[in-house]
Parts: C-alpha cells; sequence; structure tokens
C-alpha cells in the first residue's frame, strides 16, 4: 500500500468519523426540539404546570377591622355560635345606622375562615390506598379488631424480627436512586422521558381527580363532569 493510499483511508476515515457526529448532533438536536415542542403544548394545556406566584396577603389585619376582631373574639374567646354573632353585629350596625344590617351565619363563618390559620395537613399520593394492598400480607398473620395487634405463627417468627420497622418492608418498596444518578436527568434522553410522563400524566389529569374524589366521597364520578364544574366555580 503506498502513501498515497495510506492518506486517501485516513481521510475515508476522518470523513465518516464526521459524518457520524454530524448525523448523532442531528438526532440530538431533534429529541429536544420534540420535547421543547411537546412541553410548550401542555404547559398550555394545563395551569397547575405554570410556577406559582410568590404568596401574598390579601386580607386586612384583624385588627384594623373592629367587626372581624368582634367575630373572633366572640368565637374564639366566648365561643358563641355563629346566629349569636350575627344577631349581636346586625343590632351594632343598625345602632350605628352605618351599614345595613344583612349579615348572615355563613358570611360570619366566611370571614372568621379567613383570619384564622388552619394547621396545614400532608396530601396522600395520588393513585395510593393501603387497602389495595391488603392481600400481599402474609397469610400467616392477622390483625385482631380489638387490639390491632398483629399474631404470627412460630414460623413467622424466626423470619421477621421487627414488625414495627420500615426496614422490613423496604424490598416491597419502591426506592429512590441516589443523589449521583440524578444527574441522568440532564441526558437527553432521559429529558424526552420527562417531558412524555408529564405529557401522560396531563392526558390523565381528571382522572387522577375522580379517584380522588371517590375517595373522599364515595362517589366516582365523570371525569368531564369535574372538569366542567371546576371552571365552573
Amino acid at each position: 500500500m503506498t502513501r498515497q493510499d495510506i492518506a486517501e483511508l485516513r481521510s475515508t476515515t476522518l470523513l465518516s468519523h464526521t459524518i457520524a457526529k454530524e448525523q448523532k448532533t442531528a438526532t440530538t438536536m431533534g429529541e429536544l426540539t420534540r420535547a421543547r415542542a411537546l412541553k410548550r403544548k401542555i404547559e398550555n394545556n394545563i395551569s397547575v404546570l405554570v410556577p406559582p406566584a410568590k404568596p401574598t396577603w390579601t386580607h386586612p389585619d384583624p385588627k384594623d377591622d373592629e367587626e372581624t376582631s368582634a367575630i373572633l373574639s366572640l368565637r374564639q374567646d366566648k365561643n358563641l355560635k355563629w346566629s349569636e354573632i350575627t344577631h349581636i353585629l346586625n343590632q351594632k350596625r343598625l345602632d350605628a345606622g352605618e351599614q345595613p344590617a344583612n349579615l348572615d351565619p355563613s358570611a360570619i363563618y366566611s370571614r372568621f375562615l379567613q383570619h384564622t390559620t388552619r394547621m396545614p395537613q400532608p396530601v396522600r399520593e395520588i393513585g395510593f390506598d393501603a387497602r389495595d394492598c391488603v392481600h400481599l400480607r402474609h397469610p400467616e398473620q392477622c390483625v385482631d379488631g380489638a387490639s390491632g395487634d398483629i399474631s404470627v405463627s412460630k414460623t413467622g417468627r424466626n423470619r421477621i424480627k421487627d414488625y414495627g420497622s420500615a426496614r422490613e418492608l423496604k424490598a416491597n418498596m419502591r426506592q429512590m436512586i441516589g443523589a449521583e444518578a440524578q444527574s441522568e436527568l440532564e441526558s437527553v434522553e432521559k429529558t424526552e422521558k420527562l417531558v412524555e410522563a408529564v405529557a401522560k400524566v396531563e392526558r390523565n389529569f381528571w382522572r387522577l381527580v375522580a379517584d380522588e374524589m371517590e375517595r373522599m366521597t364515595t362517589r366516582l364520578y365523570e371525569p368531564e363532569e369535574l372538569a366542567r364544574r371546576y371552571h365552573e366555580i
């Protein structure tokens, strides 16, 4: 093989590598373009995906409102009924002659809720109900309805050491990946899968709402009806 043949072979190999690299780059850019286009589409379809605005306190300070202060005091300090508070405030309005005496118990209750602190409650994972996993318990274990204790056979005692420890259930539970593996989300493949997952949840959003409504009300509503009623509120 002459030097000229070697030079032509090297040139051909370099050209092949360049073409392959350009094709890979084009494929990557195409996947990112599709992912970004899908992301824009689903963000326009559901307001839940829009970043929330910073919370602002829109209600006036109860100390600056005489009626609100009276509602809080009469309910929290004197534990009066809503009808009694309504009568007292309407009478004050009549005596002052400044405002119409048209308050009702529901309006009083609403103003009370607006100016009292609510304790935060944890939100359960959507789609999970512990009752759905009852069939997975050990066949030799049973729950005593009176005491709530779990009785286990002697053979079971040798295998299970701590019945209240979550470590015993670790093998049957989903595990989060480590912090080092989180960097995989930066890859093009995982980015596209992420957008596809969000799109799938968006398509099934009102089905998840229907499932949650069934748990809360024991009634299964049509997802379309839930969406219609929600947007009418």
